[in-house]
């Protein structure tokens, strides 16, 4: 968590742009910048794109998803709410690119 890291670092969880889960399942953007199923690798690529220096943790999970593994750490340079809009439009843009 957060805290481990002295308040410096986020975790990110690909479950908060899931599309497919609702909000008491763990998902928190809006429907509108979320993706079906976001790969952990394409959110830390996103991540790295923006500078926030992502670590990623393949063992660890969700609380409220378990069977989706994986999350990423990530510098706090805005408050969590404010990155993860900022990932969550980036991330959107590169699912509607083809590929």
């Amino acid at each position: 968590m957060s805290r481990d890291h002295g308040g410096s670092r986020i975790v990110i969880y690909p479950s908060y742009f899931n599309s497919s889960l609702s909000r008491s399942k763990g998902r928190r953007v809006p429907l509108r910048l979320s993706v079906p199923n976001p790969a952990l690798s394409d959110i830390e690529k996103i991540c790295r794109q923006l500078g926030l220096n992502p670590v990623v943790e393949q063992d660890r999970s969700h609380p409220r998803n378990t069977f989706q593994k994986g999350r990423i750490i990530v510098d706090k340079r805005e408050s969590k709410l404010k990155t993860l809009y900022l990932v969550a439009s980036e991330l959107k843009k590169y699912y509607q690119k083809p590929r």
